[in-house]
């Protein structure tokens, strides 16, 4: 049988349970939107520039990603150069242990127009024109 002292506690758990869920479940300033640091760094959470292997010349603003499009049988026998390295900072094709494959690529830095020389395995070359705004 339960006593009345062990209801009492019973009940009084329960209300202070109760409140603690109402207090934080309450507030009293409102809705905050993100701030313009925040703002600004999902704005810049964009896709990267996609150069096909067709392509001869791209468009891109600073702080760009380029991604340059290979095969998956060339990706560890590219090399990709950039004539001015102050523009863009070229990345190489890599494998991760796993499998995951990495096309070659880089970080557009500064305005100007720059040019990639894309070297593969068998000899080829071709170059893109990389036209860079702010």
């Amino acid at each position: 049988m339960i006593t009345a002292r062990r209801t009492a506690a019973i009940a009084a758990s329960a209300a202070l349970g109760l409140a603690l869920l109402a207090g934080c479940s309450s507030s009293s300033s409102p809705t905050e939107s993100p701030s313009s640091a925040e703002a600004t760094a999902s704005a810049q959470a964009l896709p990267p520039v996609i150069i096909q292997s067709d392509q001869a010349e791209a468009q891109a603003k600073v702080g760009d990603f380029l991604d340059i499009l290979v095969s998956d049988n060339e990706l560890g026998a590219v090399e990709v150069t950039v004539d001015d390295p102050s523009l863009i900072e070229v990345s190489q094709a890599y494998e991760e242990e796993g499998g995951a494959a990495f096309n070659p690529g880089g970080k557009v830095l500064a305005p100007g127009t720059a040019v990639l020389t894309i070297s593969y395995g068998d000899g080829r070359t071709r170059t893109v024109t990389v036209t860079i705004s702010e």
